[in-house]
């Protein structure tokens, strides 16, 4: 009967498990709708998400290696997606005969937040009719182009000890006492450097899934005369400034795109 009894109690508590309620599985990813647009191998889309914030970044002899961070909004408005888009456009029609591309950004980029969440389990999602429209262009390919997050480092051209990460179109003041070689030659010098760092996501648009990426962390040096020393910044006008950025966008992205629209 004792026996007996210990069993009993031994299954207790493995009953009570059996019957603790499971949670429920995590719900399954939304299915892709089935893609019936007719698509063109040699018909690209462009997509072009950078918007008109710049990003600064100022290090000053008080501050020493700390970085003071703001923010510059380029102006005319749209500038700098149209220079990205131009030079997507230089770089799909160069790479075949036939190639043809279609242009897109949008006015309302805040719609999209977080670049790094566009991607969900390696497959894109573009919230709004922008991403219909893309989807119904008939294109095969969509070139992506967003903000990325790098170490300064990947910018030759920037100083040293940038003890922040780079991201999207941006400016250098470093005002810092070293040794640093100015423009010119001469030390002593402020260094005052726009920089670009963005991604180039090439997506499938039969099933929006990423292919392939590239990623691009570029800089250039801007004269400062010993007059402007104390304040190089003031010494550009807006024009001056955007130019600089547009400049490295023509020049680096075309080269970083080639390999990805390569046939």
């Amino acid at each position: 009967m004792n026996r007996r009894l210990i069993c009993l109690l031994c299954l207790v508590p493995a009953l009570a498990l059996a019957q603790k309620p499971k949670a429920p599985p995590p719900p399954a990813p939304e299915p892709v709708a089935e893609d019936k647009t007719p698509r063109d191998a040699n018909k690209f889309a462009a997509l072009s998400l950078l918007g008109d914030s710049v990003q600064l970044i100022s290090l000053s002899p008080a501050r020493g290696d700390t970085v003071q961070s703001g923010e510059w909004t380029a102006a005319p408005s749209g500038g700098l997606d149209n220079a990205v888009l131009q030079a997507l456009n230089q770089a799909v029609t160069a790479a075949g005969p036939g190639r043809e591309i279609k242009l897109y950004t949008s006015s309302t980029r805040s719609l999209f937040g977080d670049p790094a969440n566009l991607f969900v389990n390696g497959r894109l999602s573009l919230p709004g009719k922008l991403g219909d429209a893309v989807r119904q262009s008939g294109a095969a390919h969509l070139l992506l182009v967003t903000r990325s997050r790098q170490e300064p480092a990947l910018a030759s051209a920037l100083p040293q000890r940038i003890l922040t990460t780079l991201e999207g179109p941006g400016f250098v003041l470093d005002q810092r006492p070293s040794g640093q070689i100015g423009f010119d030659g001469q030390g002593g010098l402020p260094v005052f450097a726009p920089f670009v760092s963005i991604r180039v996501a090439l997506v499938d648009l039969s099933d929006l899934k990423l292919r392939r990426e590239q990623s691009i962390a570029v800089a250039s040096r801007l004269p400062v005369a010993p007059a402007n020393a104390a304040n190089p910044w003031a010494a550009t006008t807006v024009e001056q400034r955007l130019q600089a950025l547009e400049g490295l966008i023509e020049a680096e992205l075309p080269k970083a795109v080639a390999g990805l629209v390569a046939p």
